[in-house]
């Protein structure tokens, strides 16, 4: 008797374990942070590769100088948001940094005396955050980590030679290069390591701009800084912790290979169950008689 429901309570165990394991693998289940994963559907993504193109037809007027043009693109674009759902596309944050970067450029775009070198920044740093929706696995401001990498190391340079006014020239061009992709970071990445990059730039330009400069602090502040790069840039030695093991083309196969691997063994365990219990003695429940 005790073998039987021993093999029952094995049975529902095997059933439960890979139906779990069959929905983790497939996305039924979350299986990270106990956040369902939401996908965006067909019409989603059309209206947000839509978005991304108007960014880029007016990326294209302001680099030829078509200032009207882009202003009416920008309009456009900043149209177009409400009509989007990003659930599933990028975070509540990456979403306000998005729409800040719009409010942002319409003050560049609007301003009485219309400077190009700010317009530039201003349809750069929407270009390259409307591809980052679009595009999550390569966005394009992922180019910018040789150009980050040589302003550290210019940074970096500086504070070793003891030159403030070098270094502190060096951050400024660190810190532009940043802001152009930071609304990008928040649409990709996690907001708490886009939260420590801004803590850590405010520490270096404290301490770079204190007299004198606090020269141990800043070295050790832009070697933390590289690694946050680093890791915002999957250039760090646990980035493969985020390359996925199964295909993702054939999720199913792989599903159907780990439940199978799961039965294998309980079934095996289930069997030595059985065998083991062939040898026990059943003990007999006694009389209600013999109790009195």
């Amino acid at each position: 008797m005790f073998v039987y429901f021993g093999v029952r309570r094995l049975a529902a165990m095997l059933l439960l374990v890979t139906v779990v394991s069959i929905s983790v693998a497939c996305g039924v289940i979350p299986s990270s942070k106990g956040q369902a994963i939401v996908q965006a559907d067909p019409e989603q993504v059309q209206k947000i590769e839509f978005l991304n193109q108007i960014a880029d037809d007016m990326y294209n007027k302001t680099m030829e100088g078509q200032v009207t043009e882009a202003r009416s693109k920008l309009l456009q674009l900043s149209d177009q948001i409400p009509k989007i759902r990003f659930d599933g596309v990028t975070s509540v944050e990456g979403l306000n940094a998005l729409t800040e970067t719009i409010t942002q450029a319409k003050r560049v775009y609007n301003a009485v005396s219309y400077s190009p070198e700010e317009g530039q920044i201003a349809v750069a740093k929407i270009r390259l955050a409307t591809d980052a929706l679009t595009h999550k696995n390569q966005p394009m401001w992922l180019q910018y980590y040789k150009v980050l990498q040589e302003d550290v190391g210019v940074l970096h340079q500086a504070v070793k030679a003891n030159q403030q006014k070098e270094a502190v020239a060096g951050f400024g061009k660190l810190s532009q290069h940043i802001a152009v992709i930071r609304p990008s970071l928040l649409i990709s990445r996690e907001p708490a390591d886009v939260e420590k990059l801004d803590s850590l730039m405010t520490f270096l330009r404290s301490n770079l701009n204190s007299s004198p400069m606090q020269m141990r602090q800043i070295e050790s502040g832009v070697e933390h800084l590289q690694q946050i790069i680093d890791q915002l840039f999957l250039k760090h030695k646990d980035a493969i912790a985020f390359v996925p093991l199964t295909d993702p083309k054939q999720p199913i196969i792989w599903s159907l290979g780990i439940g199978l691997i799961i039965v294998s063994v309980l079934s095996y365990a289930g069997w030595r169950m059985y065998q083991s219990g062939k040898h026990v003695v059943p003990v007999n429940q006694a009389k209600k008689s013999d109790h009195y």
